[in-house]
C-alpha cells in the first residue's frame, strides 16, 4: 500500500512513458498535464494532454479484511482502493493531421505497456523533473496496477466534455488505472481481548425476587 503521493505518481508515470514514446515520433511533442480549458494557453503548438477526470473507490478491495496482519500482531491500517481516471487529448496542426499521429502513438505504446511495472515507477521518482514525488513509496505496492482502454461513445464523450470541462472538444481517448492502494496514517485499533466469557449464572427464586425489589 502507497502514501499520499500514490496518485500523483501513477499520473507522473504515465506521462514520462508518453513523453518518451512520441518524442520519437514527432519533434518538439510534449506531454502535458493541464486542465483541458488551458489548452492553447502557454502549452506546446502539438502534443498529448493528460487530465484525471474521476476517480472511484474500487469495491472489491477498498478496506478488504487485514485478518493475516492482525493474526500476526501487527498494527491493522485502513486502506483506500481507488481506480483512476484519464481522459488524453490530442492537439497540433489538422493539416498534417498531427493529434491523430500523437493519438497512434500514445495507442500503441499503451498497449504495449499495460502495466505500471514498479521499474516505471522508480525510473520516474528517480527523474530530476519529479524530484516532488522522491518520497513516493508506490513502487513498493504489491497489488498489481493495470492500464485500460475505456470504449467511450459519442455521447460519453459530449457528456464528459461538458460537465468535466466545460470547453470545446479535441481528439481524445480515455484510460483507467486499476487499482491504486492508500494506506492511512494511522493504525485501526484492535479490539480488546474477552478475559471472562461468563455469560452470567443462575439466579434463585429468592435472589430474583431480591433484585425486583
Amino acid at each position: 500500500m502507497s502514501n499520499y503521493l500514490a496518485i500523483a505518481t501513477v499520473t507522473a508515470t504515465i506521462q514520462r512513458v508518453l513523453q518518451s514514446a512520441i518524442q520519437t515520433e514527432m519533434e518538439g511533442a510534449l506531454v502535458t498535464t493541464v486542465r483541458p480549458s488551458e489548452l492553447g494557453k502557454g502549452t506546446p503548438e502539438h502534443g498529448v494532454n493528460i487530465f484525471l477526470y474521476q476517480v472511484i473507490t474500487n469495491p472489491a478491495l477498498h478496506n478488504i479484511d487485514a485478518t493475516p496482519f492482525r493474526s500476526k500482531g501487527k498494527p491493522v491500517k485502513r486502506q483506500a482502493a481507488l481506480d483512476l481516471y484519464y481522459m488524453l487529448s490530442f492537439y497540433g496542426n489538422d493539416n498534417v493531421l498531427q493529434p491523430q499521429q500523437l493519438l497512434g502513438s500514445v495507442v500503441s505504446t499503451l498497449n504495449e505497456k499495460r502495466m505500471i511495472t514498479s521499474q516505471m515507477i522508480r525510473e520516474t521518482i528517480e527523474d530530476a523533473s519529479y524530484s516532488f514525488l522522491e518520497d513516493s513509496n508506490l513502487a513498493d505496492q504489491i497489488q498489481q496496477m493495470n492500464i485500460v482502454p475505456l470504449d467511450l461513445n459519442l455521447e460519453d464523450l459530449s457528456k464528459t466534455w461538458s460537465v468535466f470541462f466545460q470547453t470545446p472538444y479535441v481528439l481524445s481517448i480515455a484510460y483507467k488505472v486499476l487499482v491504486v492502494m492508500l494506506e492511512g496514517e494511522e493504525a485501526a485499533k484492535r479490539a480488546l481481548p474477552v478475559r471472562d466469557r461468563d455469560l452470567g449464572k443462575m439466579v434463585g427464586r429468592r435472589g430474583l425476587d431480591d433484585l425486583l425489589t
